[in-house]
């Protein structure tokens, strides 16, 4: 595939679709009672909190009940808090498999690494995880992503920095998933003959003046932030208050409306890669469906990329099932073998299944390897174009 740039997480309180009742239970799911499902991520915690996913994912769900959930059958949903450890997050996989959840969707934690093992050997499905860890969640044979996910984003966003110039930096957290998004980032910078540095700074850092400024000593073209969001605001601010004008770039579920909005004219012309459309993408129908039925289930609730990937998880797994009998993890498996033709989302390329043969080696599960790029335009984020492979070179 090759298109054109045109420019460019305490278990919180069991949460239930619309119209559903589901109460913990170690019988599992049955071919009659609700289709049970569970969301793993960092919902709440000190330094990266997701709580819009729940929220996006709540309100699909009663979309999907309200109009007779998936062949008469309702969905049930709860939410894992893995509070941005490690050790929550394993707790949160062995419950989904003690208590017979068929699928886990659409959660962001850096810690699939830890978790993935035991849905594997429950055989549950990971349906449409953020991939914020990286390639684990791209590899595994359990796992149906529906795009690139950060892996995606953090390459796209090395190639948006070497538009600018050949001389770029990387800033990164000091934890894994942000070291591995700044390498992902280098990769893509080095395919469009740019040299990147990386910078790390401390995860959470209260002043990031020492960063900022390490950064311009190094006189760079672009910036890459590959860092989680209340630090990628820390720094957009201190690079524009430094007297930086060059590019930044970053991932779009860095730069929510409330982020934005926070920035002012500092996010002006800052440019992103994103796992899905982003949200001002109104010309699109599904798009629509997803403001509408987050502004009924929580109008305060933040509409981003992570948001937007969830809720195109649960618009995508309603889909897949229908017209399968639905018992366990295993039976989920088996629908996505079973889809015969591409499934159009909308917010992301058309779903046609596992690829017999990928569009990267590296991460075999992912359907279409592909970004989407956009920039802040008089505080709104515009979409540069279409999706495009960031492993490949542009037209």
């Amino acid at each position: 595939m090759k298109r054109r740039l045109l420019s460019a997480l305490a278990v919180s309180t069991l949460t239930l679709g619309s119209l559903a009742a589901c109460g913990r239970s170690s019988s599992g799911s049955t071919a009659e009672g609700p289709i049970r499902i569970m969301s793993i991520g960092s919902f709440e915690s000190p330094v990266f909190s997701t709580p819009q996913i729940a929220t996006a994912l709540r309100a699909k769900i009663a979309e999907i009940n309200s109009n007779g959930g998936i062949d008469g059958r309702k969905v049930a949903l709860e939410t894992c808090n893995d509070k941005f450890d490690p050790n929550e997050a394993t707790s949160c996989a062995q419950r989904a498999v003690s208590d017979g959840f068929v699928a886990v969707v659409g959660g962001a934690s850096a810690f699939s690494p830890q978790f993935l093992p035991i849905l594997e050997a429950a055989k549950i499905p990971l349906v449409a995880g953020s991939a914020s860890s990286g390639a684990p969640e791209l590899q595994s044979k359990i796992s149906f992503p529906v795009n690139a996910g950060a892996p995606g984003m953090s390459i796209g966003n090395g190639r948006l920095a070497a538009e600018a110039g050949r001389t770029t930096v990387v800033i990164a957290s000091d934890n894994e998933g942000s070291q591995s998004g700044a390498d992902l980032a280098i990769q893509g910078a080095s395919a469009s003959g740019s040299k990147m540095t990386k910078v790390t700074m401390k995860l959470g850092a209260p002043d990031v003046s020492a960063t900022v400024a390490s950064s311009l000593e190094l006189d760079p073209d672009a910036v890459s932030l590959q860092v989680v969001t209340e630090d990628a605001l820390k720094l957009v601010r201190g690079f524009r208050q430094a007297g930086y004008e060059g590019l930044i770039t970053g991932p779009g579920s860095n730069f929510p409306p409330a982020s934005l909005k926070a920035l002012g004219d500092f996010a002006e012309g800052v440019r992103m890669t994103s796992r899905v459309v982003p949200t001002t993408s109104t010309d699109i129908p599904q798009v629509r469906e997803f403001l509408d039925q987050m502004a009924a289930e929580d109008p305060k609730a933040q509409t981003d990329d992570l948001a937007l990937n969830a809720w195109t998880g649960m618009y995508l797994l309603a889909k897949v099932l229908k017209g399968h009998k639905i018992t366990d993890g295993a039976s989920v498996i088996a629908a996505f073998d079973d889809i015969k033709e591409p499934i159009v989302l909308g917010t992301a390329p058309d779903y046609p299944g596992i690829p017999a043969e990928p569009d990267s080696k590296q991460y075999p599960r992912v359907p279409v390897f592909a970004t989407v790029g956009s920039t802040v335009k008089h505080g709104k984020i515009v979409r540069d174009g279409d999706f495009f492979n960031p492993l490949e070179g542009k037209d």
